[in-house]
């Protein structure tokens, strides 16, 4: 098949629950480009960006904005980075506080979500399942995340935050289970950057 030599695999589920199972459980590493929409609480359009996400179970993520302006959000295991190019900036956070403030790092986790989240499905939209995660610890920034799924994984988010706004993410050109090189998921902050935080 074309996805396969593609390096996308498919799963056959009638269920937005499903496939989202799949997703978390099968699923060990994903390489994809996205578009990401910032909404603010009357629906008008804040920013708009796009870059590349890499993703490696459990833990390991890079989240790089290539336009309007460039930034990188990693996750090397242990730690959360995040660099501003522009303003030669760096912050680092252990792991394990980095949900509350990188909803995206949810992405990340392997196996059921039901211990820490309240999971339901929804109405579909653009031709997807869609179902709607809420955290039951109340301390995170982001009030609930939908995802939309079809026959190859995950291809839309939806954050809402506690402020009012929505963040809508979009993924395209996806594969998913391949090879990623570990060297994406180290940072080594540049030369003058100016460090936030304990890097260990």
């Amino acid at each position: 098949m074309l996805w396969a030599a593609l390096g996308v695999q498919t799963v056959w589920a009638s269920s937005g629950r499903e496939r989202l199972d799949w997703f978390f459980e099968r699923v060990s590493s994903l390489d994809a480009a996205f578009t990401q929409e910032v909404y603010d609480e009357k629906g008008k359009s804040l920013q708009h960006a796009t870059g590349r996400v890499e993703l490696a179970r459990p833990g390991r993520l890079r989240w790089e904005y290539q336009t309007p302006d460039r930034q990188l959000i990693l996750a090397d295991g242990e730690r959360l980075w995040t660099f501003d190019e522009e303003l030669e900036q760096a912050t680092v956070k252990p792991l394990d506080e980095a949900l509350g403030s990188a909803p995206v790092m949810l992405l990340t986790r392997r196996g059921n979500l039901d211990q820490e989240y309240e999971v339901r499905e929804v109405e579909g939209l653009d031709g997807l399942n869609w179902v709607e995660i809420s955290p039951r610890a109340r301390d995170t920034e982001f009030d609930r995340i939908r995802i939309g799924l079809d026959e190859r994984g995950i291809r839309q988010m939806v954050l809402f935050d506690r402020f009012g706004q929505k963040t809508v993410i979009r993924f395209d050109r996806v594969r998913t289970n391949i090879a990623i090189p570990p060297a994406e998921f180290r940072f080594d902050p540049p030369p003058g950057v100016d460090v936030i935080g304990d890097s260990g």
